[in-house]
C-alpha cells in the first residue's frame, strides 16, 4: 500500500516508481535519436561556412597580466564567526530592513488605501502582486550567489556574501525609476546625482552602521577581536558596493589596489560627474564577482516577475516564452547537456558575426566600396546560417520547456538558467587574478539582461509613476527643501569665504513657523529631526560639510553638461524635460545669441570657460537652495516605495483616484520608445563585444 505522508512516500519505492524510471530511459533513447536529427543539421552547417568541429583556439594572449601584481584573495584576520556576527549586524539594521519594502522594478503601495465610501474606486485598488522581488531578497539572493562562486574559485565567500548582503542597501524606490526621477531633479536644481552604489556608503556613513552596530556587535561575542580589522574588512566591504555596477557592460573584471584616499574620491565624483559610477573597478576578486552575481540574480528574478505581474484584465508580461527566450534557452540547455557541437558552432559564428561588423563599420569610413559590399555579402550569408541554428536551438528549448508543466515554467526554468550562469563563472580562468566567464555564456547572459531590458522592464510600470510621479516628487522637494532652509542648516554650512565673496545672505527668518512644523508628526519633521541631529553633532557635522563640497563640485560639471546641450553637442537625457528646456537652455542659448551665435554651434575653450564662469556666478548666488535641495533628494531617496508614496498623497500631489486609474501598466509591446528606454538599449548594446575572449586580438582566433 501506497504511503499517504510525503516522508512515507519520498523513501517508498515502488513498481509505479520503477516504471517511471523505465519510461525514462525509453525517453533517453528518443532524446538520443533526437539529437542524431540535430547532429546532421548542425553537420550542414559547419559544411557550408567550411568550420572544423575542433573548439575555437587562441594563438596567444596579448597584455597579459602580471598575477604578481593582483590579489586573488583578500584576507582578514577575523574568524568565521567574526563574519557570521557582521551578517547578523547587517541584516538587523534599519537600512537593510527598509529594502524589504523597496520592490526591484515595480512599486506596490500596500499602504495607498482608497477611502471606504468609494466601494467603486476599492474594487479597481488591490495588491494581487505580493509576491514580486523585493530589493532585500534580491541581496539576499546576490549573497548566495556570490558566496558559491567565491568558494569554488578560492576567493573569500565570507567578504563576497556580506558584500552581496550589502550591496543595494542604498537604492532609491521604485527600482531604478526612482533612481533616474532624483538624479534629473538634481541636474535640473544643479546640486548633483543619486546614484545608489554611493548612496550604499552614505548609509553606512550616516546610520553609523559600521561603528555603532556591526563593530560593537562583534566585539561583543568576541572581546578579543581587532576594531581595525573590522574596519579594514568593512572598508572593501563598502568598496564592493561603490564598485558593483550592475548595469554597467563589464567583461573581464581585473581587481584594482586603491588607498582609502582614492575609494572616498570615488564615491564623491558619484555624486558629481554623471555616469562616473560605470567607470569604478573594484578593488578585489571578491567585488569583481558581486557585478556578476547581481546580473545573473536579477536575470532571472525579471523573468518570473513577468510572469507574476498580472492585470485585471488578465494580460501578463509573459504568458509563454517567445522564440527570442527560447534561443537563449536552447544555448543554456546545450551547456547543461555538455551539447559541445551545438555550443562550438555558435561560438564561432557569433565570432565571425562580430568580426564582421567591426569590418564593416572600419570600411564604412573609407571609399573601399567594393570590399564593403563584399563583407556585407559575406556577413549576410554567415546570418543566414546562424537562423538554421536559431532555429534548431529554438526547437532543441521547446521541447524542453514542452517537458516541464506549465505552472512550473516560470519558475524552474529561470533557474535553470541561474544555475548555469553560476557555475560557468565558478569555473572559468579560476586560477587567474581576475574574474569573468566563458565568452559565449557571457555574451548569452548579456543577450539575456538585453532581452529583458526589451520585453520587460518598460512593461512594469503602472501609468501613474509617469508624469504624475514624476512632477508631484519635484513638488515634494521644493517644500521640503524650503523646511530646511528654514532651519537654518544649509546656510551654516556654507563656507565663509563663499558668504563673503557672493554676499550671501540667510532668507527671511521664519522660525516660529519652523518650530511649529517640527511638532508635527510627519516625513517633514523626520527629515528636520534627522538632520539636525547630525548638525548638532559636531563628530556628524563633516557628513552634512560633505553634502555641501559635493555640491558646489557637481555646480561645475553640471554647467559644462549645460552648456554643451545647449550648443547641440548632447541630447538631454533625463525626465521634466520641458523644464529643463525652460529653466537651463533656453537662458543659455539667449547668452549665446548675446555673443552672436546660435545654437547649434561650437565655441572655442575660451568662450566655453568665460560662459561656464558667467553661469556659476549666476547660479551659486542659489548655493543655500541649492545645499537644501540636495538634502532633501538624498533623504527623499532613502525613502521605501510605500513612503514616497504616502508623502505625496498627504502633499496632495497624487491621489487615490490616479492612483488606482493608473494602477495597470502597458500592455507588451504597446510602448513608444522613450529617452529612458533608448538609454537602457544603449547600455546592453554592446553585447556581441561578449563573444571575443578579453584581450585578445582578431589574428589570434581560430575558427
Amino acid at each position: 500500500m501506497k504511503p499517504k505522508t510525503i516522508l512515507g512516500r519520498l523513501f517508498y519505492k515502488t513498481k509505479e516508481n520503477k516504471n517511471e524510471e523505465e519510461k525514462s530511459y525509453t525517453g533517453k533513447i528518443a532524446v538520443q535519436d533526437e539529437r542524431k536529427t540535430m547532429d546532421e543539421k548542425l553537420d550542414k552547417i559547419y559544411f557550408d561556412l567550411g568550420y572544423s568541429k575542433d573548439p575555437v583556439k587562441i594563438v596567444k594572449v596579448s597584455n597579459e597580466i602580471d598575477s604578481n601584481n593582483q590579489m586573488l584573495r583578500k584576507d582578514f584576520n577575523l574568524e568565521e564567526t567574526d563574519i557570521m556576527i557582521i551578517v547578523k549586524a547587517l541584516t538587523n539594521s534599519a537600512a537593510h530592513h527598509r529594502s524589504s519594502q523597496k520592490s526591484m522594478m515595480d512599486s506596490r503601495n500596500l499602504n495607498a488605501i482608497p477611502p471606504v465610501n468609494h466601494p467603486g474606486l476599492r474594487k479597481l485598488f488591490g495588491d494581487p502582486e505580493s509576491l514580486i522581488q523585493t530589493r532585500q531578497a534580491h541581496m539576499h539572493e546576490v549573497a548566495n550567489i556570490a558566496e558559491y562562486v567565491a568558494a569554488k574559485r578560492g576567493a573569500n565567500k565570507g567578504l563576497a556574501k556580506v558584500i552581496g548582503l550589502a550591496h543595494d542597501i542604498g537604492h532609491t524606490w521604485n527600482g531604478h525609476t526612482g533612481e533616474r526621477i532624483l538624479s534629473s531633479i538634481g541636474r535640473l536644481r544643479n546640486c548633483g546625482y543619486i546614484v545608489h552604489n554611493a548612496m550604499g556608503a552614505y548609509v553606512f556613513e550616516r546610520e553609523n552602521i559600521i561603528k555603532g552596530c556591526i563593530i560593537n556587535q562583534v566585539k561583543q561575542m568576541n572581546p578579543k577581536v581587532d576594531e581595525e580589522e573590522v574596519r579594514e574588512f568593512m572598508r572593501y566591504v563598502i568598496d564592493g558596493v561603490v564598485s558593483h555596477n550592475g548595469e554597467g557592460v563589464i567583461g573581464r573584471i581585473i581587481p584594482k589596489n586603491k588607498s582609502s584616499e582614492e575609494m572616498a574620491e570615488e564615491i564623491r565624483k558619484c555624486f558629481t560627474e554623471k555616469g562616473f559610477d560605470k567607470n569604478i573597478v573594484p578593488a578585489t576578486i571578491e567585488g569583481g564577482i558581486i557585478r556578476f552575481a547581481d546580473i545573473i540574480a536579477y536575470t532571472r528574478s525579471d523573468i518570473q516577475d513577468a510572469f507574476r505581474l498580472k492585470l485585471k484584465n488578465g494580460h501578463t508580461i509573459l504568458e509563454e516564452y517567445s522564440d527570442e527566450y527560447l534561443s537563449i534557452i536552447g544555448t543554456v540547455l546545450a551547456k547543461k547537456n555538455n551539447y559541445s557541437k551545438m555550443l562550438i558552432l555558435e561560438e564561432k559564428i557569433s565570432l565571425e558575426l562580430d568580426k564582421l561588423s567591426r569590418k564593416i563599420a572600419e570600411l564604412e569610413t573609407s571609399d573601399n566600396k567594393e570590399e564593403l559590399y563584399r563583407v556585407i555579402r559575406e556577413k549576410n550569408m554567415v546570418m543566414k546560417e546562424y537562423e538554421v541554428l536559431r532555429d534548431i536551438k529554438i526547437e532543441y528549448a521547446r521541447k524542453y520547456v514542452k517537458g516541464i508543466g506549465k505552472d512550473k515554467r516560470k519558475t524552474i526554468i529561470p533557474s535553470m538558467l541561474q544555475n548555469e550562469f553560476m557555475k560557468d563563472l565558478s569555473e572559468t580562468d579560476i586560477d587567474k587574478p581576475y574574474v569573468t566567464m566563458s565568452p559565449l555564456m557571457r555574451k548569452t547572459l548579456f543577450d539575456l539582461r538585453e532581452l529583458n531590458a526589451k520585453r520587460i522592464v518598460p512593461y512594469t510600470k503602472k501609468r501613474f509613476e509617469g508624469k504624475q510621479l514624476v512632477e508631484g516628487v519635484n513638488k515634494l522637494v521644493d517644500i521640503y527643501s524650503k523646511t530646511l532652509i528654514d532651519s537654518n542648516i544649509p546656510y551654516s554650512l556654507i563656507s565663509p569665504e563663499l558668504k563673503e565673496e557672493y554676499h550671501l545672505k540667510h532668507t527671511e527668518d521664519r522660525r516660529q513657523q519652523f518650530i511649529n512644523r517640527l511638532n508635527e508628526d510627519n516625513f517633514e519633521s523626520k527629515m528636520i529631526a534627522y538632520y539636525r541631529r547630525l548638525y548638532n553633532n559636531p563628530d556628524e557635522r563633516c557628513k552634512l560639510e560633505e553634502i555641501y563640497s559635493n555640491t558646489i563640485k557637481a555646480l561645475e560639471e553640471i554647467i559644462d553638461y549645460d552648456i554643451e546641450c545647449a550648443l547641440g553637442n548632447k541630447e538631454y537625457d533625463g525626465e521634466l524635460k520641458e523644464l529643463y528646456e525652460k529653466e537651463k537652455i533656453k537662458p543659455i542659448r539667449q547668452m549665446l545669441k548675446d555673443m552672436g551665435k546660435k545654437a547649434p554651434c561650437n565655441l572655442s575653450k575660451e568662450e566655453k570657460k568665460n560662459l561656464a564662469q558667467k553661469l556659476f556666478k549666476e547660479r551659486i548666488v542659489n548655493i543655500e537652495k541649492m545645499v537644501a535641495d540636495k538634502m532633501t533628494i538624498e533623504y527623499i531617496g532613502g525613502m521605501t516605495d510605500n513612503t514616497i508614496i504616502q508623502c505625496l498623497i498627504s502633499k496632495h500631489f497624487l491621489n487615490n483616484w490616479q492612483i488606482a486609474k493608473g494602477y495597470d501598466r502597458p500592455v507588451e509591446g504597446s510602448l513608444k520608445e522613450d529617452s529612458g528606454l533608448r538609454s537602457l538599449q544603449e547600455a546592453f548594446s554592446k553585447t556581441s563585444q561578449m563573444i571575443r575572449p578579453d584581450d585578445v586580438l582578431d589574428e589570434d582566433i581560430r575558427l
